[in-house]
């Protein structure tokens, strides 16, 4: 029955070979192979036939002489390099079987003389049975032989040297064996052996010694027919029955293949399976069995008529199919001339011997030949399944699905096209199915393709801003959501996925993608620019790093301090303070910065520079530039916490740049109040009433002694604000007291000018200078005349003024309101006391005059008349005078011992003329100092009696005249 289920095709290239050598054309062929590059033929006149691939044959007889003696089967064993012979008599009905194994390599040396190794084994009942299979292990340590009697012989040992055999019966089976097969572990130690019969499929443990007791496993309760089973390269057992072919392993039955023809001939070709397949009119027992059955008896006659042990012959009906499991189809179907007779597996080929002496040899086709015949078919789901299980690569195969997809694309099959096209990811350029489904408005089709390539990782920006958009225009926010919330390793640009939900008002999923991937940046644009939502932005700030808080507040400050001032100020106070302190610690070493202060590796461009820069005070209070008053409650809370506290750093522990930050807040702050700026929040460490005005707290501001304000700013702010108060108070800090008798002066403070007197008076005598020409100008005051009078007893007491220059002062201008009533006291005093002391000065010049005189006639008398000396004594020790002795002008003598080495001056004048003579020496040196002259004329009360005092010491006296 033909089998309509499978697709069939011509994958294999049949070629008959012509010339072969004279051994095909004899009758009853058998052949086998077994992958050791040779092919071996046995014929019905007990000849064995060997065929290399040049299809060069070597012959020898392999059987006895006796008549009806041929090989009825063949097995090669390629690890062991033997070929295994079974040989019987089939004209008697008592011969058994012969097992030989014949060496290969020595075949092929010699032909002749060549003795092979013949079995030991013993037949399991008395009446001979034919031997209908035969197995062996690779490496010949096992043999399993099947009879038509259904009993199963196993053979254990040294089989190829014939020594030390063991044997058993395994399993007695109620029909005949038709198939063995061992299978073997990689090592070698679990040998497990399947076998079939025509009602049964049985699998037996045969390890080694030990270990192997051939327990039987019955895998089902169905047979196959002799040749009609196979074991593949997954060690498994391989049977074909008339409806299917079934897959076995040790525990049971697997997949099977629905195949429905009868079956003559199973064989197996990579993953190929060869089959021969009859016609059910043809249906007869098979050659060996009948020939052994007419020298059985009638019981054993019987087991082969059983419906299951029902086989097919070889005749011109017989069809040869190659199946591809993998790929579920016919590979190749043709009938051939004769029936199979054989069916050989080598050099990468398949030869199947026909009844008639024909040798078919099939090749199989390139990859590239199948695929063409399968596209010529628009067969592309085949084509791609072909491709994978021959190895394609992945590019390969994609380029199939490309062509599938195209050919889908083409029918307006739009959704199989892209499933195919899905294929294709990683190897067609994306690019050329995008714009087919551009051009052809299928966007719910483009989102699913663009999806995969995310999933995938192949996705570029590009790709995102096109899926996202597939999915905002097509409104789908399920998909929206799914895409963005499912994402496992997110293959996609995150920032192009938030633009694109921004713009498109999907705001809730580009704050997911923001918040999720620590966008900072995005996330806070969202809130504070599209949603308006400035308190959650100042949530979310806060648990920002207060370099990533500066960085941020820079670019949205200003929006949050228009919708929340209060909040957003406390958040900027905060931030500051917690920045000083950090930069305070890390650059004194006293342990590291808070965990909060640090930054994140993902930080915004802004907040890339250093945390100095980013902390800095001055760069942050920019932000209140359109909101005034909560810059002075900034500034107040800062100066509170920072620089007012107890427990605050000193100012000689503060890094440099808290120092200018310090320093610019006290300032703006000054400049607030001058502007008339008041906070709305009030720190009562600041010690600022809620009821005073803008320019008080000023003025209480420039008298703290904690505020670390300019000078010259602070000036020119109050200068410009016409804040007289506070001038004076930065003058009072100064200490400047002149300057500020000049403020008072200026405004015609007279209260503060007597104020200023009576604290600084007598230190700064000089004021009453100021407040004397004052005065004297001023008579509209009513006290004027107490004022007067105060100025004048100081002036008089402290000596500060000539009498001549306190005359001038109050008498110099017309617009002096000051009388001479008012001054007589004084005048009177100076007069009395300038005229003591002119006496005075008389008096001493008297003295000194008289003391000259008396000195310039000591010295004219010494010059002019001699000098008796009269003393009798030594002036040192008293002793009267004996030569020799030395007599000196100031009638000092002494004995010359006396003197020693000092001779040149007496030694009881010594010390006083030493006294003169350095006083000498210090005048013609203060001489030439000037600058000491000037500097003591500068402070001395009275300059003429300075010069005076400079000229009696003749500084001229030590001037040197250089003739010119």
């Amino acid at each position: 029955m033909a089998n309509f289920q499978l697709r069939q095709f011509h994958f294999f290239k049949r070629e008959s070979l012509s010339d072969l050598p004279e051994a095909f054309g004899r009758p009853e062929l058998l052949m086998a192979s077994g992958g050791g590059d040779l092919i071996f033929i046995a014929d019905a006149e007990g000849s064995l036939h060997i065929v290399s691939r040049t299809f060069t044959v070597r012959s020898f007889v392999a059987t006895s002489d006796a008549p009806g003696t041929r090989i009825t089967q063949m097995l090669h064993i390629t690890q062991a390099r033997m070929l295994l012979t079974i040989e019987e008599n089939v004209a008697s009905a008592t011969s058994r079987p012969v097992i030989k194994l014949w060496p290969i390599d020595k075949l092929l040396r010699q032909t002749t003389d060549v003795q092979p190794v013949v079995v030991k084994y013993q037949q399991p009942t008395n009446t001979p049975y034919p031997l209908t299979a035969v197995a062996a292990t690779p490496s010949l340590g096992q043999i399993a032989l099947g009879f038509a009697g259904g009993h199963i012989v196993h053979l254990r040992g040294n089989i190829a040297m014939s020594k030390s055999t063991k044997q058993r019966t395994l399993y007695k089976a109620p029909e005949p064996i038709t198939n063995l097969h061992f299978v073997t572990d990689e090592k070698g130690t679990e040998v497990t052996l399947f076998a079939t019969t025509t009602a049964q499929t049985l699998v037996f443990d045969t390890s080694a010694a030990g270990s192997g007791k051939g327990d039987v496993s019955v895998l089902e309760e169905r047979g196959c027919g002799i040749g009609c089973s196979q074991v593949n390269e997954e060690k498994e057992l391989i049977v074909a029955r008339d409806e299917a072919i079934y897959f076995y392993n040790v525990d049971g039955r697997g997949p099977c293949f629905a195949f429905e023809a009868p079956k003559v001939l199973l064989r197996r070709f990579k993953h190929y399976l060869l089959l021969a397949t009859a016609a059910p009119s043809t249906m007869v027992a098979p050659p060996t069995l009948a020939s052994a059955a007419e020298n059985l008896n009638r019981s054993s006659s019987s087991l082969l008529q059983e419906p299951e042990s029902r086989v097919y012959s070889y005749n011109d009906a017989t069809t040869f199919t190659i199946l591809d499991t993998k790929n579920k189809l016919v590979a190749y179907t043709g009938v051939v001339p004769g029936g199979v007779r054989g069916v050989a597996t080598e050099w990468g080929s398949v030869f199947v011997l026909g009844g008639h002496g024909s040798l078919d040899y099939f090749s199989e086709k390139e990859l590239l030949e199948k695929l063409d015949i399968l596209y010529r078919q628009n067969l592309y789901p085949l084509a791609v399944k072909m491709a994978q299980n021959g190895s394609y690569d992945l590019a390969s195969v994609a380029g199939i699905y490309k062509r599938y997809g195209d050919w889908l694309y083409s029918k307006d099959d739009f959704d199989s096209a892209m499933l195919q096209y899905i294929q294709t990811i990683g190897h067609v350029e994306p690019s050329y199915i995008i714009r087919k489904y551009l051009d052809a408005q299928r966007l719910i089709n483009l989102a699913s393709y663009l999806q995969e390539l995310h999933t995938a990782g192949m996705a570029t920006s590009d790709h995102t801003t096109l899926l996202l958009n597939c999915y905002t225009k097509l409104r789908d926010e399920e998909r929206l959501n799914q895409f963005i919330h499912t994402q496992e390793d997110y293959q996609f640009d995150v920032d192009t996925a938030i633009h694109v939900c921004r713009q498109a008002g999907f705001y809730e999923q580009a704050l997911y993608l923001a918040d999720k991937f620590s966008k900072t940046g995005m996330y806070l644009k969202l809130k504070v620019e599209d949603q308006n939502d400035i308190k959650a932005a100042l949530e979310y700030m806060r648990g920002l790093s207060d370099g990533e808080v500066s960085a941020y507040m820079a670019e949205f400050g200003r929006r949050c301090l228009a919708s929340l001032p209060q909040e957003t100020t406390e958040l900027l106070v905060e931030v500051c303070l917690r920045g000083m302190d950090s930069r305070l610690n890390a650059e004194t070493g006293d342990g590291a910065a808070e965990e909060g202060n640090e930054f994140e590796p993902q930080v915004a461009p802004a907040a890339s520079s250093s945390s100095k820069t980013n902390l800095s005070l001055r760069r942050i209070q920019h932000l209140f530039a359109d909101q005034p008053v909560w810059l002075a409650a900034f500034l107040e809370r800062v100066i509170t916490n920072r620089w007012q506290k107890e427990s605050g750093p000193r100012n000689d522990s503060m890094t440099e740049e808290e120092e200018g930050d310090m320093k610019a807040a006290w300032n703006t702050l000054l400049e607030l109040y001058l502007c008339g700026v008041e906070s709305p929040i009030r720190e009562p460490s600041l010690a600022l009433s809620s009821k005073q005005t803008p320019k008080e707290r000023a003025l209480d501001l420039l008298r703290d002694p904690h505020a670390s304000i300019d000078w010259d700013r602070a000036y020119i702010l109050c200068a410009s604000n016409n804040f007289t108060e506070g001038i004076a108070a930065l003058y009072e800090q100064r200490g400047d007291v002149a300057a500020l008798l000049d403020l008072y002066i200026e405004h015609d403070d007279v209260y503060n000018m007597r104020k200023l007197l009576g604290d600084h008076g007598e230190k700064h005598p000089d004021l009453y200078i100021k407040a004397l020409h004052y005065f004297a100008r001023n008579p509209q005051h009513g006290d004027n005349r107490q004022l007067l009078t105060e100025c004048l007893e100081t002036i008089e007491k402290c000596n500060i003024m000539s009498p001549l220059r306190v005359l001038q002062a109050l008498g110099g201008s017309e617009s002096s309101g000051v009388t001479l009533g008012m001054v007589r006291g004084y005048i009177m005093r100076q007069i009395e006391a300038k005229t003591t002391r002119i006496r005075d000065n008389e008096k001493v010049i008297e003295s000194y005059t008289k003391e000259y005189q008396t000195h310039h006639e000591q010295m004219e008398d010494l010059k002019s008349k001699p000098v008796v000396f009269q003393s009798t004594k030594c002036t040192s020790c008293m002793a009267p005078l004996d030569l020799p002795s030395v007599h000196f002008l100031c009638k000092h003598s002494y004995h010359q011992r006396c003197l020693g080495d000092v001779a040149d001056s007496c030694p009881k004048c010594q010390v006083q003329n030493q006294m003169l003579e350095d006083r000498r020496r210090r005048q013609e040196a203060t001489a030439k100092r000037h600058d000491i002259f000037y500097e003591k004329l500068q402070t001395a009360n009275d300059g003429f009696d300075e010069i005076a005092e400079w000229f009696s010491k003749s500084p001229f006296t030590f001037v040197k005249l250089v003739d010119q």
